[in-house]
């Protein structure tokens, strides 16, 4: 397409063009920001402007973060507990089919061992399976957004209190993944 014979503006307009978009750039860089009722926690209504309730905004915060670590050595262990649940069913399934077919051939061993990758959806597990995950992920786009107030404070809170969680259930998930692998 030939664009030659098209007028495209003048040059001050063209300068001008460019002048906005490294401001709208600048503004877009934020800085974090230690100023009281700068920031609003997830909703307008919930924005500390004293001392006080951003202290308390900041526990809270800290609590979330540290209960975002406690969910996940739970779904660790949960993870855990619903494998060996799973190889119980296997090992009971193979022996109650091993009595019951004496003799297979080997492409319908091979056709079995191929279909079977993936558990069975088992109710039990796979729905708080999924409840887990969406907690932790709900909890996980809260500090998101959270850290994403630029509030120097709430930050802190955040890296607080995931670390508290780590310090206080990180050896559980750790445990446990180490303990899943072993059993697969």
């Amino acid at each position: 397409m030939d664009m030659s014979g098209m007028d495209m503006g003048n040059s001050s307009s063209s300068s001008t063009d460019m002048n906005s978009t490294s401001s709208m750039a600048m503004t877009m860089m934020t800085a974090f920001t230690t100023q009281l009722g700068a920031s609003n926690l997830w909703f307008t209504n919930w924005t500390p402007t004293t001392v006080g309730s951003t202290f308390g905004a900041c526990v809270g915060v800290f609590f979330l973060a540290m209960a975002s670590r406690l969910l996940s050595a739970t779904r660790s262990s949960a993870e855990i507990a619903w494998s060996h649940y799973i190889a119980s069913l296997n090992r009971q399934t193979s022996r109650d089919s091993a009595t019951s077919e004496l003799v297979k051939s080997p492409v319908e061993v091979k056709k079995k061992l191929r279909l079977q990758r993936a558990p069975p959806f088992t109710p039990s597990i796979d729905i708080p399976r999924a409840f887990l995950f969406a907690l932790h992920s709900f909890v996980g786009y809260m500090l998101m957004l959270i850290v994403m107030t630029y509030n120097a404070w709430f930050f802190i809170a955040v890296i607080l209190g995931l670390s508290a969680g780590e310090l206080a259930f990180g050896r559980f998930a750790a445990g446990h993944a180490e303990e899943g692998l072993d059993h697969h």
